[in-house]
This record gives structure tokens, C-alpha cells and sequence, in this order.
């Protein structure tokens, strides 16, 4: 009797553990059964917001689930960014960062309060912001070469502007400086908005804008690109090179935007995630909207995202030491 009693509790225990791994299984494979939070680290209204909801609305559709996005800017992405990090290790809250805060802020702070190495696993990389060299259309230098002879004849005698310091449109000048041998003021402003009015104005000489802010500008004849600061010319302005085109091979510096989740979420919930954005970057109104934009879909796996990530951060920490770049 004792040896039958034993059989049956083995079973039963047997039973109740294959359906519990079946309950877990089922569960990991219902991912997501509820909205997914995006959370996008810059006020409504801009480039990133406008994407961020796209993209998001391009993965719901692959992931058969709503995405909300969730504005939280404040302290250069770093307030959404910690957010995430802090977040429930089950893949429902996702950053939609910029490297401001996955790469420049952690080489700058050493007190942020996560380490993306470790805290934010990386979904995948979504997009780049492509960026330029923005003069004054009747002021300004007529090209590349001519604004860095004009430099290079008068050392420190010329400004160009950042929309804030340690910004990705900083770097990217500072990268310039340093590629192009030149000895350049920086003027640092609240935004691309307020850089531009001097830049009008001919209070500086030049500015490292994104496409999508510098096209109406160009458009109504009041400034010109000299040249972009990415690795490859866009369809918005086919006729205008790169920096690496115009002398300066190796050179590119864009805003990088990729997907990230909290440390400890399942590899499979991340490969689902990545799964969803590789499909909505397939989209043709999405890819329109970029190209219009001045905006490039990357794409690609979590550990080639990992892999960038590591080399953008060699990189930048060497321009942010060689030019002294410090938090204000």
C-alpha cells in the first residue's frame, strides 16, 4: 500500500510540475499579453518623439499589442533612461535612447545611476539622426574647404554652435575640429532653435544642425549645408558630400538611436522585441518618413547593437578627453 501511495504522490507531483513548466512555457510565449511601454527620453513634439511613435506603432502591429509611448525628458535622457533601468525585468518597458544618454552622459557622469553594460541590455539599433554643417546662406563660407582655410587663417577667431553641451551635435563638431586641424570657439545654446538666431545673425559662423531642422531653413534660402556629418549622403540632399568625402576619410558622427530593456528580462522576450523592430523597420510609409527626414533605419541583432555600442563609446571618450569636454 505505502509503495502504491508512494507512486501516486510521484505522480502527481510529476503531473503538477509538467504543468507548471507548461503554465511558464505558455506564459513566455504569450509575450506580450498587455501594452508595451516605449519611453522616449525628449519632450513631445521633436524628431525623436516622431519616431519613437512610429517605430512604436510599426512594432505593435508585429507584436499583435499596443505600445505606448511615455514622454520623460529631462537631464540629457538620463531621467527615462534610469527609468527603464529601474523597470520590471519583463520586457515591457523599452528606452528608445539616444546614445546622449547610452554613451555620452556615462563617459561624462561618472554618478549616473545605471551603467548601460550591465543595467540595459541592448534590443537592438534602430535608427541614426543624420547631422550637418549649417552656415549663414549670404555670410557663411561657400563650401567645406573654404570654411576650414577661413579658420585655419584666423586660429580662434571663429565660433560655431552646439544646441548644449556633451550633445551628440557637440561631439560631432569637436570630431570636426579635431579631423580638420582647426582651432574653433564653442558656443553652447538651449537647443538648435537658439543656436540658429546668431547663426542668422552672423554671431557665429557655423552650427552642426540635423537635416530635419536645417531643411526649412535651407529651403528658404536663409542657410546652406556645406556638408553632412554621417557616413553617407541622404536623399533629401543628394548633391551635398560628407566630411569623409570632402578629405576627411574615417570621419562620421550622427545621433544614434537604439531599443533597450531592464537588466535580467528573458533572452527570448529581447529576441521577440528585436524580432518587432526589425519587421517595422521593413515598413515603406516608416522608411518614407525617414528618408524625407534626414533619418537612416539601421537594424540588425542585439549583440552587433552591443558591438557598436562599445566602439562608439572608445571612440567618443578619446574626442571627449582630447578636447577637454567636461559636464557644465
Amino acid at each position: 500500500m505505502k509503495a502504491l501511495q508512494r507512486t501516486l504522490l510521484g505522480a502527481l507531483a510529476g503531473a503538477a510540475f509538467a504543468l507548471g513548466a507548461t503554465a511558464v512555457h505558455a506564459q513566455a510565449d504569450d509575450f506580450p499579453n498587455k501594452p508595451v511601454r516605449l519611453v522616449v527620453p525628449f519632450a513631445a513634439g521633436g524628431t525623436m518623439d516622431l519616431f519613437g511613435r512610429l517605430v512604436g506603432g510599426e512594432m505593435a502591429k508585429a507584436l499583435g499589442q499596443t505600445v505606448v509611448v511615455e514622454n520623460m525628458p529631462g537631464a540629457g535622457g538620463s531621467i527615462a533612461t534610469g527609468n527603464v533601468a529601474r523597470s520590471a525585468a519583463d520586457g515591457y518597458s523599452i528606452c528608445f535612447c539616444a546614445t546622449g544618454s547610452t554613451v555620452i552622459l556615462p563617459l561624462m557622469d561618472p554618478k549616473l545611476p545605471y551603467k548601460v553594460a550591465t543595467d540595459l541590455p541592448p534590443v537592438g539599433h534602430v535608427l541614426r539622426i543624420e547631422q550637418t554643417i549649417l552656415v549663414n546662406a549670404e555670410k557663411g563660407a561657400p563650401n567645406l574647404a573654404a570654411l576650414i582655410a577661413k579658420a585655419k587663417g584666423k586660429p580662434g577667431g571663429m565660433f560655431y554652435g552646439t544646441p548644449g553641451n556633451g550633445t551628440s551635435n557637440h561631439l560631432a563638431g569637436e570630431l570636426f575640429k579635431i579631423a580638420a586641424g582647426i582651432d574653433v570657439g564653442t558656443v553652447h545654446y538651449k537647443g538648435e532653435s537658439a543656436a540658429v538666431l546668431d547663426l542668422l545673425t552672423g554671431q557665429i559662423d557655423f552650427m552642426v544642425a540635423s537635416v530635419s531642422f536645417a531643411d526649412p531653413q535651407v529651403k528658404s534660402g536663409k542657410l546652406r549645408i556645406l556638408a553632412l556629418t554621417g557616413p553617407k549622403r541622404v536623399p533629401t540632399y543628394p548633391d551635398v558630400p560628407t566630411i569623409a568625402e570632402s578629405g576627411y576619410p574615417g570621419y562620421e558622427a550622427t545621433t544614434q538611436v537604439g531599443l533597450h530593456v531592464a537588466k535580467g528580462t528573458p533572452q527570448a522576450r529581447i529576441d521577440k522585441l528585436n524580432a518587432a523592430m526589425n519587421t517595422a523597420l521593413k515598413s515603406k510609409e516608416l522608411l518614407d518618413r525617414m528618408a524625407a527626414s534626414g533619418v537612416s533605419p539601421v537594424g540588425g541583432t542585439p549583440a552587433a547593437y552591443a558591438t557598436f555600442l562599445r566602439q562608439e563609446e572608445d571612440k567618443w571618450g578619446k574626442v571627449i578627453k582630447q578636447a577637454g569636454i567636461k559636464l557644465e
